[in-house]
């Protein structure tokens, strides 16, 4: 069952590859971390996450392994269906792991909050209210520090918009019991759901999935004419990512039945 208070959806770039000498395997982390980015590519992020464990298993502290494996754990768990719930678990709890050890040995990087981030909002989603609530709080705290260290990053943006669109878009009613479980949801804001959203689709105008958060960001906010005017502009897009071809359908979808 997903959360009204943080739901989303992502894309994101990863690396390897092996190196043999003299009969004996021996692991070149650069050349893995350059594998493991092409698969992510081409679309094979379960060989990719493969790849980045093997980095893993070499240097354990390894960043890019360690916030990529994190990343991908989060997005494959995203992608099963919600009767695999127990399966998704693990895959967020992974996640979760991982991102805990890249804040732990990385703390000045970014995508290592980022994607605590991700993965905390994911798996609040298969948890009940109250949690649900006091992760919401947990989750904009990394997401402000991710912004902080990795101003630049368009995915950042693209979750931060997400967030405040969900968050500024609860009922009264959830409101209500927020409230009266725990210190409530944080605040959130319409205008800066767009204005994140906007950030995000200017850095990286490529990005099919970041046009479709805001067009649905609109929809919440009753702005149909907005929603297919953005809708209108995924029709014109070329799909540059293998997993985008399936959201630009979607959104072909969602502009029929407006």
């Amino acid at each position: 069952m997903k959360s009204t208070i943080f739901t989303l959806s992502l894309l994101m770039f990863m690396i390897s590859m092996p190196l043999i000498t003299f009969g004996a395997e021996v692991s070149d982390p650069d050349k893995l971390l350059k594998e493991a980015e092409e698969l992510f590519e081409a679309g094979d992020e379960k060989e990719a996450l493969e790849v980045y464990l093997e980095v893993l298993d070499e240097e354990s502290e390894n960043y890019e392994a360690l916030w990529n494996a994190s990343l991908i754990n989060s997005r494959l768990g995203y992608q099963l269906g919600d009767d695999e719930e127990e399966k998704q678990l693990e895959y967020y709890e992974e996640a979760l792991d991982l991102a805990d050890r890249a804040i732990e040995h990385h703390d000045d990087e970014g995508h290592s909050y980022y994607v605590k981030a991700v993965a905390l909002g994911r798996w609040s989603d298969l948890q009940g209210n109250k949690t649900r609530v006091e992760t919401s709080h947990e989750i904009k705290e990394n997401i402000e520090k991710a912004a902080e260290i990795i101003p630049d990053y368009a995915p950042l943006w693209h979750l931060y918009g997400v967030f405040h669109s969900d968050i500024a878009n609860i009922s009264g009613a959830e409101k209500f019991a927020a409230n009266l479980i725990s210190e409530g949801v944080p605040d959130g804001s319409n205008d800066k759901a767009e204005e994140y959203l906007k950030k995000a689709i200017e850095m990286m105008p490529e990005c099919i999935l970041f046009r479709l958060d805001l067009a649905k960001h609109y929809m919440k906010e009753e702005e149909d004419d907005k929603a297919k005017e953005v809708l209108e502009e995924i029709e014109d897009m070329d799909v540059e990512l293998p997993s985008e071809g399936q959201l630009k359908e979607e959104a072909a979808n969602i502009l029929e039945d407006l």
